[in-house]
């Protein structure tokens, strides 16, 4: 006869698992991000190193620190998707994302909506697929922009 308490074992290592958040693992990345706005595509380009303190914070996904007049961003990770909110006040914007993190890749799809100018929407893609493993370290993720 099979012992009910490893069904319960078994069960809670699948559920834990399935509540892990996916991080992206410490490298080098190429990010790719597209911005729409009032009928053009603005898309740029960039590498970055992100750290394991980069990942664990979600600096890498997003800036937790938040621009002038806007709050740090709301950032909910639930397996491999992860989702985003943000308020700002000036200008007076509201920001939701969604996207889905793996071990080598992320995307995330964000609105933001601009209240001061006619509820005018801004919809941006950001990509990251990572290229090679860290090759330097330093203080500021602003420091290793490539």
């Amino acid at each position: 006869m099979k012992s009910p308490f490893k069904y319960f074992l078994a069960s809670l290592l699948v559920w834990s698992t399935a509540t892990h958040a996916q991080n992206i693992q410490p490298g080098q990345y190429d990010y790719a991000v597209t911005t729409e706005m009032m009928g053009m595509k603005i898309p740029i380009n960039f590498k970055q190193c992100v750290t394991q303190k980069d990942v664990d914070s979600n600096q890498a996904y997003v800036n937790q620190k938040g621009s002038d007049g806007c709050t740090p961003p709301v950032v909910k990770r639930d397996g491999s998707s992860i989702a985003i909110k943000y308020t700002c006040s000036n200008p007076k914007m509201t920001g939701e994302g969604k996207g889905v993190v793996s071990a080598d890749s992320f995307t995330i799809h964000m609105n933001v909506i601009q209240h001061d100018m006619g509820n005018s929407l801004i919809k941006t893609q950001v990509t990251g697929k990572r290229v090679g493993c860290l090759l330097y370290t330093s203080p500021s993720p602003r420091d290793r922009t490539r």
